[in-house]
């Protein structure tokens, strides 16, 4: 995460299940990952859940997520998270704790929206050299057709933000302020998931979205069983390349891994989640 320009606080989609998918998941997303990924998906959330996720850039840099949501009628729900980026020599640490709540509007038109708060340092040699503070806000929307077969979503992240920087100098006896607002974003997407033949338990997911002018496909095999439920998933980034991931849920817990190749050739890194249910 860059920290000067409209890089700072750079969107890193946490959570294994999306991003096995190659991030083509704004559509269909209805766990703990839609905090991050499209609020109007915690909506369609049936049970409470927590949801963890951890992803080591390149041995750079580290991101972690842990977030909440709380149905509290049915197609209404309520959540929180908080994420983490930091790289593994301390000098500069990216902090984001966000409030999230999701509607269903009419038959079957969700709506959710996050609130969310920054917080920023740089440090060189445990001196800081500056900080900041901001707040944004994430409006997302999911509708569904043909009794859910097609699914439609759109997220705006940082729809409306703001972001003010403190820059110290000369060991912190002087010092600059500015402000600035972040990236505006989008995502559209759709996806479709059929029933597998002689497979009653089976399905096939598959998506295509664009992000920020990106395409992205992304496909999920599902399988339901007595001894829980399987998943694998594959896609391709356009610009990022090829994801590849797996998922198990059984009882009250669910595992994720996610493979995504990076934007050179040399450069990969795995992706891990865990969702418990209470």
């Amino acid at each position: 995460m860059n920290k000067e320009g409209s890089a700072a606080f750079e969107n890193i989609e946490l959570m294994a299940g999306p991003m096995g998918m190659g991030g083509a998941s704004s559509a269909v997303t209805d766990d703990t990952s839609a905090l991050i990924w499209n609020p109007a998906g915690l909506a369609r959330l049936a049970a409470p859940e927590i949801g963890i996720s951890y992803m080591d850039l390149y041995g750079v840099l580290g991101y972690s997520f842990i977030g909440v949501a709380q149905p509290i009628r049915t197609g209404q729900t309520v959540g929180a998270a908080l994420l983490n980026s930091s790289d593994t020599e301390g000098i500069s640490q990216e902090r984001i704790a966000l409030l999230s709540s999701a509607t269903r509007l009419w038959k079957q038109l969700h709506v959710g929206i996050n609130v969310k708060y920054f917080t920023t340092s740089v440090n060189l040699e445990q001196v800081p050299l500056g900080h900041g503070t901001g707040w944004g806000t994430d409006l997302g929307i999911q509708y569904a057709l043909m009794s859910e077969q097609i699914r439609i979503g759109l997220v705006l992240p940082n729809l409306f933000s703001n972001l003010s920087y403190r820059r110290l100098e000369g060991g912190g006896a002087n010092s600059s302020t500015y402000t600035e607002p972040l990236l505006r974003e989008w995502r559209i997407s759709t996806a479709a998931s059929v029933s597998v033949p002689n497979r009653e338990a089976g399905t096939v997911l598959a998506a295509f979205e664009i992000s920020n002018g990106i395409p992205l496909i992304g496909c999920e095999y599902q399988h339901i069983a007595r001894q829980g439920t399987f998943a694998l998933r594959l896609g391709w980034r356009f610009i990022g390349g090829l994801t590849a991931g797996f998922g198990y849920q059984h009882g009250k817990i669910g595992l994720d891994y996610a493979f995504v190749a990076g934007r050179h050739v040399s450069s990969q890194t795995s992706l891990f989640s865990v969702r418990l249910f209470y």
